[in-house]
């Protein structure tokens, strides 16, 4: 686990390293607009959480690496070089650890901020952190820093170990590379038009529970399980990252003997 201190950095100070970024929306204008009212009116926001980076033998490089706060610190840029603000800097939680524990600490954070990730980035996350570290992550340290669930991680560790031994390349999207080497030739609706079918299935949902004065959790439950059909939803849970152990009906079984072999597979990290 990282140890902080509480201190001030200028933002000059700081290092934006894409590898600890895992939203695919680089850019939010509400929140960031939302962010800037806060800090002209409170005149700080909440601390930003900084890894003073190490190597793998444990000396420090020099740089402080930007953990979990970015549009914090671009809202501070923003308002300070329009003069709104002065102070002595950036609030930091400032850490000290590895580079495992670093990475685990800034997809926790993005787990449960105000703007949280969504369940495809958080499995992205995941499934990023399972090629780069294999086994040296273990898979409850993996699920609690990342709200997915140890089943769904054991299985990213099963197809790791597929795409390892047949010289495949993932994409690094995890619904993608879960059915290599399936070819899938879904195009993905554009992000409006994806809004638009959630909003109209969603309607439909609602209208057909409150027709029918439904309050009954499991007769919900059961009515959407029927109406997607096992597979999909097997699907649906795990992309809610939802834990799969409590839902055995609905996942694809891992066995021992896969589980034990996954762990004895340990390549050489590139």
């Amino acid at each position: 686990m990282l140890k902080t201190s509480l201190t001030h950095l200028d933002h000059r100070q700081l290092t934006l390293d894409p590898t600890f970024r895992h939203r695919k929306v680089t850019d939010n204008g509400t929140h960031l607009a939302s962010l800037r009212k806060t800090l002209r009116n409170l005149g700080k926001l909440d601390a930003i959480l900084v890894w003073r980076e190490q190597d793998d033998e444990g000396n420090e490089t020099g740089r402080l690496v930007l953990l979990d706060g970015h549009f914090r610190v671009i809202a501070y840029r923003a308002e300070s070089a329009e003069g709104h603000i002065e102070g002595k800097g950036i609030p930091a939680l400032l850490a000290k650890g590895t580079r495992i524990e670093a990475e685990l600490a800034a997809l926790h954070a993005n787990t449960k901020d105000a703007l949280p990730l969504t369940p495809s980035e958080r499995t992205d996350a995941a499934w990023a952190l399972v090629r780069r570290y294999r086994n040296k992550i273990s898979k409850s340290q993996l699920a609690k820093s990342s709200g997915v669930s140890e089943r769904s991680i054991a299985n990213m560790r099963s197809k790791l170990k597929e795409f390892l031994e047949a010289k495949g390349t993932p994409s690094g999207d995890w619904w993608r590379d879960r059915k290599w080497p399936e070819e899938s030739t879904f195009t993905p609706p554009e992000d409006a038009e994806r809004e638009r079918l959630i909003t109209t299935l969603a309607a439909s949902i609602t209208e057909a529970i409150r027709e029918n004065r439904i309050r009954d959790v499991e007769i919900k439950a059961e009515a959407i399980q029927r109406a997607l059909g096992q597979r999909d939803m097997a699907d649906v849970v795990e992309y809610l990252g939802l834990s799969l152990g409590e839902f055995d009906e609905f996942s694809e079984e891992v066995s021992e003997e896969d589980l034990n072999n996954d762990l004895e597979y340990r390549p050489e990290v590139h």
